[in-house]
């Protein structure tokens, strides 16, 4: 049987873990716009030919595997935004909003054949997804603290 002694002893070390791990994952400016730009690349993608949009897609699909690796030899691990708690409504919060522009993008794009709102859409979700990634870090580092 355990003590409360034990109890408030396992209690101090899972929450200095957790600052522990807080403190490993501090990301930086560069990183969270990494993401943005990946995400504002996704976006704005119609603007370019059906064929060339695939090679797009490709760069986006490297460019996470990038970050990924980037996350690994800074922290030594790669936190996915997918994880559960509160982080996952942010995430799925900017996937939705992303989405949504693109899909806006792509029926301006194919369907209305304008290119322009289509870049403009794609650095508004650059500007949407550096914010949401800075919050999504608050919201990770709250959570893991126990501020939530």
């Amino acid at each position: 049987m355990i003590d409360s002694v034990e109890a408030v002893d396992a209690l101090a070390t899972i929450r200095a873990s957790r600052i522990q791990l807080v403190t490993a994952s501090d990301t930086p400016p560069l990183r969270h716009l990494a993401f943005a730009g990946l995400m504002g690349t996704l976006v704005a993608c119609p603007a370019v030919m059906l064929p060339w949009r695939f090679g797009v897609l490709f760069g986006i699909l490297i460019g996470i595997a990038l970050v990924v690796r980037w996350d690994r030899r800074r922290t030594g691990m790669f936190i996915n935004g997918y994880r559960a708690g509160r982080t996952r409504k942010v995430t799925f919060a900017m996937l939705a909003f992303s989405l949504g522009l693109y899909a806006i993008s792509v029926w301006l794009a194919d369907g209305r054949h304008m290119i322009w709102p289509s870049l403009v859409l794609g650095c508004v979700a650059t500007v949407a997804c550096w914010f949401g990634s800075r919050y999504w870090c608050s919201v990770f580092e709250r959570e893991m603290t126990g501020e939530a």
